[in-house]
């Protein structure tokens, strides 16, 4: 995919240079906006966290990130787009969207610029509506393979709030995506996050992936987290497996599958706390292990009585019990005692025991793997399709002689898109989640396989174990060319399913050229 870039970044650099070559008014600001574009290709891949008002987005950035990096709160709302991306230090910019140059901030004021208060003078109530969207970086380790673009909730009573979130992805209507189609930090990929509880069934959370402004690129650039499945306990002995189970009801729901690639449930909570608990609150955790298993839960279910009342059988105090209910909630309180009581008292220990039992690993994997197979060609993708928004949007305001100097400009990325077979892939994977093609469940996949989805080496393309010696791969590579060569003669494979098998032909055509045995 490196070559891709490459090819890519070479077919912008023409595009500016033909720009610029041009004296003309208007065409300098169309050469900046492909700029932009061209600055996406080396920088990673952003994934945004949308889903509806505490769906618990700023909890699961902070689980995948394994660090407070997200403010969350209780009785508030975040209200503002915070891009959180690696830097060498921690830092925060405020871009707005008046027009004013962005300004460097304390980080440590982020909670003041991103949690909405019921109060405050009217000064600072200014500045959080002047503000289009906060810059954090930071050193995190997880950070090197995706930015992560935490939004407010998509159904905010506060409709400014849903406009810069919906502004930022530039997924609505003519006015958002006008003012959007020069943001240069739109999402790559999405991550819908919805809660258990906050629907009544399965299709209307559903409803929530395909409403307005969410609809992504269907499967191949979103998938969604069920956050908050702890709090089917006590209810549900295993709120993972709960979780589990409404997420392949969810799944199963008409339509899920032309929207989301995959559903994971997380207890997000205790994901969180996992990677935050404190030393303090270790020690009493300790102390809570200690307390009779069936005593330690008949306080528990009493909900916030357990951090308000006396209890002469629990040996931390209330306000400290109240602590760790905002950290761990109360499944996850129970489920850390159980596991210092079975021999997890070491921090290190305790944080990976609560890691694995959350849901959290899995649901990286995914990520990482789902999206980062493809993480370069999405990322080139979104910025080809940026780059005709703005040069249409430009386009637009221009003279006749401009716009030809502008749309001739262009003429190497509309190359690129033709003659670059990857995006032909692309193509036919969006038919296939659409439902569009007639492929038998081996043929699809084979597609799903050698189009990249589980890696992009020709070992993972072909499905042979690594290290596979060329010999090896250059058979089992001829042995399935041949198999859809055959489909490609078959008359039974007709319209978008027949280009869909040339296509898959071509891919292991290519596959064939990469690993032929050298001479």
């Amino acid at each position: 995919m490196t070559g891709l870039r490459a090819r890519a970044t070479a077919a912008f650099d023409e595009a500016i240079r033909g720009l610029r070559a041009v004296p003309l008014p208007g065409l300098d600001k169309a050469a900046e906006d492909l700029a932009a574009c061209r600055a996406r290709l080396s920088g990673p891949m952003r994934v945004a966290l949308v889903g509806r008002v505490s769906s618990g987005k700023s909890t699961l950035a902070n689980a995948l990130l394994g660090a407070p990096l997200a403010p969350t709160g209780v009785e508030e709302l975040t209200f503002n787009v915070n891009w959180i991306g690696h830097g060498p230090r921690r830092e925060l910019t405020v871009h707005f969207t008046d027009g004013r140059p962005p300004e460097r901030r304390d980080p440590a004021g982020l909670e003041a610029l991103t949690v909405r208060a019921r109060d405050g003078d009217k000064q600072h109530r200014r500045l959080l509506r002047a503000i289009d969207y906060l810059r954090v970086t930071d050193p995190n380790e997880h950070l090197r393979a995706f930015d992560l673009v935490d939004t407010p909730g998509l159904d905010s009573v506060f409709q400014t709030d849903s406009q810069n979130t919906l502004r930022f992805l530039g997924r609505t209507g003519d006015d958002v995506r006008a003012a959007s189609a020069a943001h240069a930090s739109r999402a790559d990929a999405l991550v819908v996050v919805f809660a258990r509880g906050l629907a009544a069934n399965e299709e209307e959370l559903l409803a929530d992936f395909a409403g307005p402004g969410v609809g992504g690129s269907g499967p191949v650039t979103t998938i969604a987290a069920l956050t908050k499945v702890e709090l089917s306990w006590p209810q549900h002995p295993d709120p993972l497996a709960e979780g589990r189970r409404l997420a392949e009801r969810v799944m199963s729901a008409p339509g899920a599958r032309r929207v989301l690639y995959e559903v994971r449930p997380i207890a997000s909570l205790v994901a969180a706390a996992a990677a935050t608990f404190t030393d303090d609150e270790l020690g009493d955790l300790i102390g809570l292990s200690n307390v009779d298993p069936s005593t330690l839960e008949r306080r528990l279910r009493r909900g916030p009585f357990f951090a308000t009342r006396e209890y002469e059988d629990l040996p931390v105090p209330p306000e400290r019990r109240a602590a760790l209910l905002r950290r761990f909630g109360q499944y996850g309180i129970w489920l850390a005692a159980g596991l210092v009581r079975d021999g997890a008292r070491d921090a290190a220990e305790l944080r990976a025991e609560l890691t694995a039992r959350s849901g959290l690993p899995g649901f990286r994997a995914l990520l990482t793997g789902h999206f980062g197979n493809r993480a370069e060609l999405i990322k080139l993708r979104g910025a080809l399709d940026l780059a005709y928004r703005l040069r249409d949007r430009r386009a637009a305001t221009l003279g006749p002689h401009e716009r030809t100097v502008l749309l001739d400009a262009c003429a190497p990325l509309l190359a690129l898109d033709r003659d670059e077979h990857a995006f032909r892939e692309l193509e036919v994977l969006r038919l296939y989640y659409d439902d569009a093609l007639s492929f038998t469940p081996d043929d699809a996949a084979d597609l799903l396989r050698v189009t990249g989805e589980h890696g992009t080496a020709p070992a993972d393309r072909l499905g042979l174990p690594t290290p596979a010696a060329p010999p090896e791969l250059l058979a089992a590579a001829r042995a399935r060319l041949g198999e859809w060569a055959a489909r490609d003669l078959d008359p039974l494979y007709e319209g978008r399913t027949r280009r869909a098998v040339q296509v898959v032909r071509r891919s292991y055509e290519r596959l064939v050229s990469t690993v032929r045995e050298p001479a």
